[in-house]
């Protein structure tokens, strides 16, 4: 159920293959949709791999004077909801929603998302998901525990929305994608008007790949700075430690690969069902996968682990 391998090591595609398998469907078993002879020219849904770019745009808003920095509170976006501010709301910043750390309670990983009561799902559902999140009691002081939420990640969101007058697909196409050349995308929505900031952006495997690379080079594309290297560095550092990772920075997640060719650190965008862009420093090195695991355990890790980082040593 893997769809697409390529890397890219110094500066150039040194591996890219394609798989035929099934694209990702909500409604269909497994979450199998219709079968794809999968190609460089397919786009494919990300799933949360959609979170990194999420926060790369948080980053360029704070580039671009629209955002004053991480350590804006939450609540001075959204004034109409000031009534949901209570039980220390008041303290979450846009940084405790970059690491999943607001203290806003959410059931996103205790049932799956073929369920209802799912708190990512019920977004889809309800009439005001700003409102969803925001009335969620606080469980935890912010900064104090990490929990992973959807919900913090589609604030982010809304909150570029707020801050640049763009909704942030625009927002996207005009700061991020027109620069790296990505003219083949999809963003999901939640509703007519609110797009599903943390999850199934649809995007090429080379795509993903450019995207690895920016971060690779400290947010820097063909000579041209698209987001700082401050926040590149910022972002792919540990702020919190999640519990199925070595670390987890602004939606990107840190790990150090175990191989027979000794270990290696890197950061990686993560999507249900085993989609990567995983970036290793050290070796000048992005790998990005794509699959259809969404039931299976992905062999992401392995392939990773016994196979790539032996051969790029």
């Amino acid at each position: 159920n893997v769809h697409s391998l390529l890397i890219v090591k110094d500066d150039k595609l040194v591996l890219e293959e394609y798989f035929p398998g099934y694209a990702w469907s909500y409604s269909g078993e497994q979450f199998r949709g219709r079968h794809v002879d999968f190609d460089r020219d397919t786009p494919h849904n990300l799933a949360s791999v959609t979170k990194s770019f999420t926060s790369a745009l948080v980053g360029i808003a704070i580039d671009q004077g629209f955002i004053a920095g991480v350590d804006d509170k939450l609540f001075a976006y959204f004034p109409e909801y000031a009534h949901l501010q209570n039980e220390g709301k008041d303290k979450i910043t846009l940084e405790h929603l970059l690491t999943m750390t607001s203290g806003l309670r959410w059931n996103e990983m205790e049932l799956p998302y073929s369920d209802g009561r799912n708190d990512l799902v019920r977004l889809f559902s309800v009439p005001d998901p700003v409102a969803y999140i925001l009335a969620k009691p606080v469980v935890a002081e912010p900064g104090a525990a990490w929990y992973y939420s959807g919900g913090n990640t589609n604030l982010l969101g809304e909150v570029i929305r707020q801050a640049t007058g763009q909704r942030m697909d625009a927002f996207a196409a005009e700061y991020l994608f027109k620069v790296l050349g990505i003219v083949d995308y999809e963003f999901d929505f939640i509703n007519p008007d609110m797009i599903h900031a943390s999850g199934n952006l649809r995007l090429r495997p080379r795509d993903m790949a450019k995207f690895g690379y920016l971060y690779l080079n400290g947010g820097e594309w063909n000579g041209e700075q698209i987001v700082s290297r401050a926040w590149v560095e910022a972002s792919t550092r540990a702020h919190a430690v999640p519990r199925w990772a070595d670390g987890y920075g602004y939606q990107w997640w840190l790990r150090t690969y175990n191989s027979t060719s000794g270990d290696v650190d890197a950061y990686y965008a993560d999507g249900w069902g085993g989609q990567q862009i995983i970036v290793f420093p050290d070796l000048d090195m992005v790998v990005v996968f794509t699959g259809g695991n969404y039931v299976d355990e992905s062999p992401v890790e392995e392939i990773v682990s016994r196979y790539i980082l032996p051969a790029a040593h």
